[in-house]
């Protein structure tokens, strides 16, 4: 007789659901990836920073317990160090381009 480490009722997809968030955002941060391959880095890192402000935006909003895998920390550390890390890759895509594109 098999014993199952599952909770009873709440199924793979339901659970894969429930982290929304999460794979919004690392949709964007993979599709920000997908264009770094391109060859195009900086619009890549652009792409990654949005996602990350994308992030901070959810965590912000939302509960906690609907937040899942965003919410690592208090809600002030990880929003403060999501916008940090997003607008730097930003700044760092949208800015530097125009300085390496002569």
């Amino acid at each position: 007789m098999a014993v199952s480490d599952r909770p009873a009722g709440v199924s793979f997809g339901r659970r894969v659901l429930a982290e929304w968030p999460i794979l919004a955002v690392l949709a964007g941060f993979g599709f920000g990836m997908t264009v770094i391959v391109h060859n195009e880095v900086f619009q890549g890192a652009a792409v990654m920073g949005l996602s990350l402000l994308f992030a901070a935006g959810l965590r912000l909003f939302l509960p906690t317990r609907v937040a899942g895998t965003l919410a690592v920390r208090r809600r002030g550390i990880d929003v403060g160090i999501y916008l940090i890390v997003g607008t730097a890759l930003v700044v760092l895509g949208l800015l530097v381009q125009g300085i390496f594109s002569n």
